[in-house]
């Protein structure tokens, strides 16, 4: 879409501005590959003569507007052009036609040649790709996209250089194929219009807080007052009129904290007088902390006291201030004692404060000043124009930063300081749409393919792998033209997953991918669980988070997912898992005592997800499996199905119980998928401990697949998911490339995923390499007019 570079700025005219932006719409989601078949030439009317009479035949008894069965509806087509808006339905049809799954063993079955007709037509007709690297492939279109809470607050903290979190006001963010970036359920509600303008007012409040000048000011404290205290006490005399202090022996008057607000030099006196006694006036001195900074001979007599004072520059902070009385002395002939009076201390200052240094947002905003040699106007035009820059993620144009410039000097002229004043066109900026939305030209003819320039690719390799903004290098880099080169683009890759930005894609592309956010809303029964607390929960979290980030960041095999021997664990968690001589709450990498655990499927934050709160679930597990691991999502459960019955109604284990699921011939064939898979994890308890007996008997957990891989136990069953490797390289693939794309994948996105695979292979599996085949994919470096079909 192309956009005009309009900045919002305040006030109704922005509502309307940002709420007509973009109408957001629901694409089609990522397909199944195809079963290949030899390619058939198909008669004329070939939908109506063949294929609708197929449907007829064999499937829509089942898969009609009324049923539905598995959510799939292939009833009411009437052409070819109509099958083709819907690929994603003829792709399941073609996928389960494929597998043998259906029709059903009971029900009517096509001929083998009848079969092969269908799968090819489907094939050849509707999702058919031409991967032929010779020809120009479908890049896709992604729809121009918000940025999420998880991104507003990374790129908050990266332009703005504040580290809190203003988007957890937000409304939560829509998710759709999994993962909450997608720009097609990224809607704008009105609210966020309120929050984004509250959220900039406070983040410019705590990025630009510049300290006030602080006025000289005089503070007396004279011996009424109690901050002046004396020692010894005595010294402190009520008889006399004003009250006074009088020393005959060696003591002090004291403030015990008075704070000196900036570094700066300051004035310390006191007014005293003393009596000469043994040739000696009195010696007083004023110390600062115990330290002495001058010392006086007083020599004022009672009644004409006098100041004694010094200058000296001290550092911000609490003091103690004193005056000591340091040379007592009595004549005992005489009966006399050398004495010295006080009738008041003061601190006058602060004067010429040193200025403090910029916090290091303050630092990153303003650029630029005004000084002897830089007018107030030109200082802000600098600040402007950088802080855009980085903002919209791309170079600014004149004309945006004119119009910013207007608004500061609407402040200006408002009486406001500099500091203050640019306040006004950086909260414009921080509503802008060009900072909120990712913003990429459309091609002017809008079935042509524009490849994205360098900012708008280093815009999406930053929000793929940091859920951020770019830095300085990617934006040099970008400016010189040179991101696209492939070592280049390599280093920057290896940089961006090593740096501690990628975090980002720990907590949004792993947090979803695993599942880890609904850690911190199910609510295991303590009844049964009573070992599980936050400590626990927090602990799950974090191994998987550390798991994932070992893998990313020192580049291993993705082949590791599915199984590894070892784990990340603190003494909490430790103790959970059973592992010994684990002390303490730091997590450290740990080598497994046994081959019960290892890769993702066996993390104690998986099996809790797909657990029930009174029980396992090995349906919910078996589920996770498909979607997550294998890339091969079962249907949605019959609506007729009724549940298990509860947990303290149960008689045998989970799995004889669950015999009934499997005994419905309506849910046979799904079981059959879902039901081994986690039946293979039931010696994992329902928040991940291990376990040996389910309702005081021994469990069972082997399985058969459809496909007759037989395993017993969890070890077993790993290392029957590494044999499918092949599935879960492209179920990642996918995955990945749908985060980085902020967009459902097509059937046209098939070459790509097929590059991507390949790449993944040929660089040993190492996650740098899928990231790498993805960035350099055709869907992640450019962009089409409009939407295919």
């Amino acid at each position: 879409m192309a956009l005009r570079p309009v900045l919002i700025v305040i006030g109704a005219g922005m509502l309307a501005g940002l709420c007509s932006f973009w109408s957001m719409s629901v694409t089609a989601g990522p397909v199944n590959e195809p079963v290949a078949h030899p390619l058939k030439a198909t008669e004329p009317d070939t939908f109506k003569t063949r294929i609708l009479p197929f449907l007829d035949k064999y499937c829509l008894s089942c898969h009609n507007e009324d049923k539905a069965s598995a959510g799939l509806v292939l009833s009411g087509y009437t052409s070819e052009a109509h099958a083709r808006k819907n690929r994603k339905d003829w792709a399941a049809a073609q996928h389960v036609l494929a597998a043998g799954e259906m029709p059903p063993k009971k029900k009517p079955q096509p001929s083998k040649e009848d079969k092969e007709f269908f799968i090819n037509w489907v094939e050849n007709t509707l999702t058919r790709v031409n991967c032929d690297p010779s020809t120009v492939k479908d890049p896709g279109r992604v729809t121009i996209r918000r940025l999420n809470r998880s991104e507003y607050n990374n790129t908050i903290r990266d332009l703005c250089g504040v580290d809190f979190k203003p988007a957890e006001d937000f409304p939560a963010d829509d998710v759709g194929y999994g993962f909450d970036n997608i720009g097609d359920v990224l809607s704008f509600q009105p609210i966020l219009l309120e929050k984004y303008m509250a959220a900039a007012d406070k983040v410019l409040a705590e990025a630009l807080n510049t300290p006030e000048l602080i006025a000289s000011f005089k503070s007396p404290f004279r011996p009424s007052n109690p901050s002046l205290r004396a020692i010894p006490r005595s010294a402190k005399r009520e008889d006399l009129k004003p009250k006074q202090m009088l020393f005959r022996s060696e003591g002090s008057a004291f403030l015990e904290k008075f704070n000196f607000p900036v570094e700066a030099d300051y004035v310390i006196r006191f007014r005293g007088w003393g009596t000469k006694i043994g040739e000696e006036y009195p010696q007083a001195v004023i110390r600062i902390d115990g330290k002495d900074v001058k010392a006086f001979t007083v020599e004022a007599a009672q009644d004409k006291p006098q100041i004694y004072e010094v200058r000296a520059k001290f550092p911000a902070g609490d003091k103690r201030i004193a005056v000591a009385f340091t040379n007592s002395f009595e004549d005992k002939e005489k009966k006399q004692a050398r004495e010295f009076g006080l009738d008041m201390l003061e601190v006058e200052g602060p004067i010429n404060p040193v200025t403090p240094p910029d916090s290091p947002s303050v630092a990153l905003l303003l650029v630029s000043r005004p000084g002897a040699t830089t007018q107030a106007n030109a200082a802000a035009e600098k600040v402007l124009t950088e802080f855009a820059r980085r903002a919209f993620r791309r170079p600014v144009k004149s004309d945006e930063v004119a119009r910013l410039m207007k608004l500061f000097e609407l402040a200006t002229k408002q009486g406001e300081p500099f500091e203050k004043a640019i306040r006004l066109p950086m909260k414009a900026v921080l509503v802008s749409p060009h900072f909120l939305y990712r913003v990429e030209a459309d091609p002017k003819n809008p079935d042509d393919i524009r490849t994205i320039d360098d900012f708008e690719f280093a815009t999406r390799l930053s929000y793929f792998l940091w859920s951020s903004m770019p830095d300085e290098e990617l934006f040099r880099i970008a400016q010189k033209g040179e991101l696209r080169k492939p070592a280049i683009l390599e280093a920057q890759v290896k940089r961006m997953l090593k740096d501690p930005k990628a975090k980002g894609l720990s907590e949004n592309f792993a947090g979803q991918w695993l599942q880890l956010r609904n850690l911190r809303t199910i609510a295991p029964d303590k009844g049964y669980y009573p070992e599980w607390d936050e400590a626990l929960r927090t602990a799950m979290e974090r191994e998987a988070v550390a798991y994932f980030e070992h893998i990313v960041q020192s580049d291993r095999s993705v082949l590791e997912f599915l199984d590894s021997d070892y784990a990340f664990v603190n003494a909490r968690l430790a103790r959970h898992y059973g592992i010994p001589n684990v002390s303490g709450i730091e997590f450290r990498q740990v080598k497994l005592p046994d081959n019960r655990r290892g890769g993702i499927v066996t993390l104690a934050s998986t099996l809790t997800v797909t657990s029930n709160p009174t029980r396992t679930s090995p349906v919910k597990r078996g589920k996770w499996i498909l979607e997550n691991v294998l890339g091969t999502p079962p249907p949605p459960p019959a609506p007729d199905v009724p549940e298990l019955p509860p947990t303290g109604e149960l008689k045998g284990t989970l799995r004889q119980q669950m015999e009934q699921h499997r005994a419905n011939p309506s849910c046979a064939t799904c079981h059959a998928k879902l039901d081994p898979l986690g039946f293979g994890l039931e010696n994992f308890d329902g928040i991940g401990g291990w376990r040996t007996e389910d309702n005081k008997q021994a469990i069972d957990s082997s399985g058969v697949l459809p496909g007759g891989e037989k395993f017993a136990g969890p070890a077993e069953l790993r290392k029957v998911l590494l044999t499918k490797s092949e599935l879960f390289r492209r179920c990642l693939a996918e995955k990945l490339l749908t985060f980085s794309l902020g967009r459902g994948l097509e059937y046209y996105d098939r070459c790509a995923l097929d590059d991507i695979v390949s790449a993944g292979k040929a660089g040993e599996d190492r996650f740098s390499a899928y990231v790498l085949g993805i960035v350099k994919s055709d869907p992640f470096q450019k962009r089409k007019g409009k939407r295919s079909e």
